[in-house]
């Protein structure tokens, strides 16, 4: 992104910013002063924003805590459709589900004078327009630049970008090439976090956490993993993120999106249509250690390893597992 570019974008963000009730009631403070802003956001598609904003949102919920959401993908509507068949599921099988306060962003007609202007506006009225009481609003984004996602990422207390375990995804999020030593250099997505931070240091003097989320990991540790962690950890603080593992590359969860669930629902036959197995509990347990990294929720105490097991069977429902006792005697027979 050239600094012309910048300077043409930037202005309208501010704008929308300054509106009366969009900074007093996005405030980045989150002890009665407003919401906790959190953005998911990526320019590449196929990362897995929808799936980690609504294990998000769920999280969220079964906390107790008071959540709006929105989907600015006002093509795909990839969170909407999945909140939609969370919602469908419940009614069908009589099953009590969270689901959050969804703020549908209707398409602005291609038509218009100024679209993005006025999906801007309906964005910035609508978030303005909530009631007192949410505990955080969480933004899904779509892919590719625009105005919309620029502004989002503005409003953002906490910036969450997935990225596949691969150098493609990673230059999306910094440029690194043989002439330049392999030095990472900001990518047009890095830019544009970058002035979204800009921006929003007009209206607030606490900066976003931008949050790297490794998604879609292979099980098995690999060269590139390696690889990729090791210029993750040199981008890091050149860029201004933090990095935070994230979710497996599991079947279960793209088997959980046509019924609108995620790995902290009930794991049963009656509900998922499928016994549940190992594959659930370990989807269930990589979602609670990324809500730990991202710290938006107070963390849990670190269980020991037999707490862990016990847990394991619990939600696989099988017969209670007993561990070996390290502290009894050995009755193994003496040598002489």
């Amino acid at each position: 992104m050239n600094g012309q570019g910048v300077t043409h974008r930037a202005r309208p963000v501010a704008a929308a910013l300054r509106e009366e009730g969009a900074v007093r009631k996005i405030s980045p403070k989150r002890s009665g002063a407003g919401p906790h802003v959190v953005v998911i956001g990526n320019h590449k598609g196929g990362c897995g924003k929808s799936t980690v904003a609504m294990h998000l949102i769920v999280s969220l919920l079964k906390e107790q805590r008071r959540v709006a959401s929105f989907d600015l993908d006002l093509t795909q509507q990839t969170l909407t459709r999945y909140i939609e068949n969370r919602a469908e599921w419940s009614r069908l099988h009589g099953v009590p589900l969270e689901v959050p306060d969804h703020c549908p962003i209707a398409e602005a007609s291609v038509t218009a004078p100024h679209p993005d202007a006025t999906d801007a506006t309906v964005f910035t009225s609508t978030l303005a327009a909530l009631p007192a009481g949410y505990d955080f609003v969480v933004i899904d984004t779509p892919s590719g630049e625009n105005h919309l996602s620029l502004l989002a990422h503005a409003l953002a207390d906490t910036l969450i970008t997935p990225i596949n375990d691969s150098f493609v995804d990673l230059d999306v999020i910094g440029t690194m090439a043989p002439s330049s030593d392999f030095k990472p250099r900001r990518s047009r997505y890095a830019e544009m976090v970058a002035v979204a931070s800009e921006r929003r240091s007009l209206v607030s003097s606490r900066p976003t956490d931008w949050v790297v989320v490794r998604n879609r990991l292979a099980r098995l540790m690999s060269r590139n993993q390696r690889q990729v962690a090791e210029m993750l950890e040199l981008m890091a603080p050149e860029l201004g993120f933090r990095t935070a593992h994230g979710l497996s590359d599991r079947v279960i969860f793209r088997e959980f999106f046509p019924v609108g669930l995620t790995a902290f629902d009930p794991l049963d036959e009656t509900r998922l249509g499928l016994k549940a197995n190992m594959a659930h509990v370990m989807a269930r347990a990589e979602v609670r250690d990324l809500m730990q990294d991202l710290g938006l929720l107070p963390s849990d105490e670190p269980l020991d390893f037999e707490s862990r097991v016990n847990l394991i069977v619990s939600e696989l429902r099988l017969p209670p597992a007993t561990l070996l006792d390290k502290t009894a005697p050995d009755k193994s027979p003496a040598t002489t």
